[in-house]
């Protein structure tokens, strides 16, 4: 009899820690999906960006994979003399790939997205990148303010020198936000010409701006688009 209630004892002490150990196994497992599910979080469009892709905003593109360029209004060729200069402001990528673009069509250009007012003596056109990043920033050792005020030195040495500008917005609605909107809205001023991704103008700020000033934009569907009409406007 005593062994049999050893056995039966030993039995039921074996039962109790297969449960405890099934449970804690459990409990576990759901603390690391809560986890999981806590640092978890929607998207909410890019880091520099006020726009949000998850919100349905009434607006419909020109441009299409079909049609990728739309220009409204009527560019002047005979006003964008070479050499022109192109710089940034905001220090995007943009202006490294206006860079490109430049280099492929074969125009007598110079590059410098960090250049000094100063830099522009000589020049009969300028391309301006407009599209503030954080990383680019950093990257160049300027501060939002420092780029601000470089911008602002360039745009009254054009003005004085009287200087054609193009403005460039090509990094679409990625470069959108309250730093870039300041660039933008600055080089536009003196602009005769617009050339913008598309998906930037969600708002229509860049359209609107362009018929009320009666000013040509160029409307591309990419960012590679820039080659298009750059090509048209520079051979």
């Amino acid at each position: 009899m005593k062994k049999l209630a050893v056995l039966i004892l030993a039995f039921a002490l074996i039962l109790t820690f297969a449960s405890c150990s099934k449970s804690s196994s459990s409990s576990a497992s759901s603390a690391s999906t809560s986890a999981s599910a806590q640092t978890t979080t929607p998207s909410t469009g890019t880091v520099d960006s006020e726009y949000d892709p998850n919100k349905n905003v009434d607006f419909k593109m020109e441009t299409s994979e079909e049609k990728r360029v739309v220009t409204i209004g009527s560019i002047d060729k005979s006003l964008y003399k070479q050499p022109v200069f192109v710089t940034s402001f905001g220090q995007s990528t943009d202006a490294a790939m206006l860079d490109t673009v430049m280099k492929r069509i074969g125009v007598d250009y110079v590059y410098n997205a960090t250049a000094s007012a100063e830099a522009m003596k000589g020049y009969k056109t300028v391309i301006i990148a407009v599209g503030a990043s954080t990383k680019g920033l950093g990257a160049a050792g300027i501060s939002e303010s420092e780029e601000t005020a470089r911008a602002k030195a360039i745009m009254d040495f054009i003005n004085a020198n009287d200087i054609e500008v193009i403005c460039c917005h090509i990094g679409g609605s990625a470069r959108r936000g309250t730093l870039s909107d300041l660039y933008a809205d600055m080089v536009m001023e003196k602009a005769s010409w617009i050339v913008l991704k598309e998906d930037a103008n969600f708002d229509y700020k860049f359209t609107k701006y362009a018929e009320e000033h009666k000013k040509p934009i160029s409307l591309i569907y990419a960012t590679k688009d820039a080659l298009t009409v750059f090509t048209e406007v520079f051979q």
